[in-house]
């Protein structure tokens, strides 16, 4: 099995009227319209394609593989990107599958998986109270101390569950559905958040983020943040996404009727064991949520 540049059309034709897809077209489409595509091919067969994505602290790794993929290609194929990547320096290495690909990460162990969880409109049972010396509002108008607030409570997780706040919030406040928004105050400081959306195309909520000051765990803060969010109209199912290593945050959802529904991505800590660490099989994937 190798893997080669896509640089023309001619290849292009050709994994086209050899993959098997309902969305061919809008396979096709992204290939044309982003760089660093890498197709996969056995005996002049096309299976997929790579595409990679480099920024400053990790390198995004987005695989298409068709139905035709077997098992037994898995090893070649992480070979092949490890050379690919072998002369950057990020941190860090996700991997995410994209389209109706066929997933394969559920069999390559790693440092750690993001997930998708979901609850139904009445799933969730916890009944918390809120301590009368915290006081709640539905909006804010500074999305700066927003901002700070999210470092602050990130301050100790991993690189890659971190992210860009700045620009994450910022988009957040920016798009065009309805915005779930519950902010806890102690006097005139936070101390809790819990945003997210509406999603009418999908009749869901999708919690964006939750977060509570370091120094107020522990007082059912989070607890009554999430209840807020689940039982604001209209009463819809609720989805989320959090990385396996999160088992605090993966706690309280589970108390509040959340289920795994599927894994989204990997990440992998890009050093010299990156490829023991792609090789060794096991049996058996964007939330960010600090609160405990």
């Amino acid at each position: 099995m190798k893997i080669k540049k896509h640089v023309n059309d001619n290849d292009l034709i050709e994994f086209f009227y050899q993959i098997h897809s309902k969305i061919r077209s809008k396979i096709i489409k992204y290939i044309n319209e982003n760089n660093d595509i890498y197709l996969i091919m056995e005996n002049n067969f096309y299976l997929g394609f790579v595409h990679l994505k480099f920024f400053s602290n990790k390198i995004l790794t987005k695989l298409y593989l068709s139905p035709n993929w077997k098992s037994e290609f898995n090893e070649q194929l992480f070979e092949n990107i490890s050379i690919l990547i072998k002369d950057f320096n990020q941190d860090y290495i996700t991997i995410v599958h994209c389209f109706d690909s066929k997933n394969i990460l559920n069999k390559i162990n790693g440092i750690d998986f993001m997930y998708q969880y979901e609850c139904k409109a009445n799933s969730h049972k916890p009944d918390p109270e809120l301590n009368s010396n915290f006081t709640m509002l539905k909006s804010i108008s500074n999305y700066k101390d927003l901002i700070d607030f999210h470092y602050l409570c990130y301050a100790d997780d991993k690189d890659y569950m971190n992210g860009n706040w700045d620009k994450m919030l910022q988009s957040f406040s920016k798009v065009p559905i309805p915005k779930i928004t519950y902010i806890c105050f102690h006097k005139d400081k936070i101390v809790g958040s819990c945003i997210g959306y509406f999603i009418h195309k999908k009749n869901k909520k999708y919690l964006y983020s939750i977060c509570v000051h370091p120094d107020h765990r522990s007082k059912s803060i989070s607890e009554y943040l999430l209840q807020s969010f689940l039982k604001t109209k209209p009463l819809t199912s609720c989805y989320l996404t959090v990385y396996e290593s999160a088992k605090p945050a993966i706690n309280l959802y589970e108390k509040f009727g959340f289920k795994r529904k599927k894994q989204l991505k990997q990440y992998y800590k890009n050093d010299d064991k990156i490829k023991r660490i792609f090789f060794r099989e096991t049996s058996e994937s964007e939330l960010y949520c600090s609160f405990c």
